[in-house]
């Protein structure tokens, strides 16, 4: 059995597309609850609220790539940010589960952030209600520290498959 070890950067630079009071938002929550890390904040909002955003995915129903469930609006701005590419990896999986962008997934847990914090604004969703059977996933989800993987290579076509799922299996 030949073992394979692959190395990522600590973090790596990438943008997002976001409104600026959204922007705003997400630099305060890093700086405030975890030391200037933003790796931390999508950690914490992934284990926060991904139960919730699997109930709102439109996978299902999207049938095309253009971003269609996003308000008609020209604020929106990129932004680079710093963030470790496992994070970001997730969020790159999520986008094919749920249909929404990275960019947009950031921004509906922010809107769900503020909602809690009692911040007047208007969101796009509303925080939806967990079924029990979604209660057990959601505790599963908050208290998983690590991510497991699975990888498959086809030396025919010299393709590589990962399977990252959270929390570990």
């Amino acid at each position: 059995m030949k073992l394979h070890h692959f190395y990522t950067q600590e973090e790596c630079i990438t943008s997002i597309n976001i409104t600026p009071f959204h922007y705003r938002y997400l630099i305060h929550l890093t700086n405030t609850r975890f030391e200037g890390k933003l790796t931390l904040t999508i950690d914490y909002l992934l284990k926060k609220y991904l139960a919730y955003l699997y109930k709102i995915s439109i996978a299902q129903e999207k049938r095309t790539l253009t971003a269609s469930y996003q308000p008609k609006t020209k604020e929106y701005i990129i932004r680079k940010i710093r963030i470790q590419p496992t994070y970001w990896g997730k969020l790159y999986e999520l986008r094919f589960f749920l249909g929404y962008s990275m960019s947009f997934l950031i921004r509906i847990m922010l809107d769900w952030e503020m909602q809690e914090q009692e911040i007047p604004f208007t969101s796009l969703f509303f925080l939806p209600r967990l079924e029990d059977e979604d209660q057990e996933e959601h505790r599963q989800i908050q208290y998983g520290d690590s991510y497991s993987s699975n990888h498959r290579i086809s030396h025919v076509s010299f393709e590589v498959f990962s399977r990252f799922s959270c929390p570990a299996a």
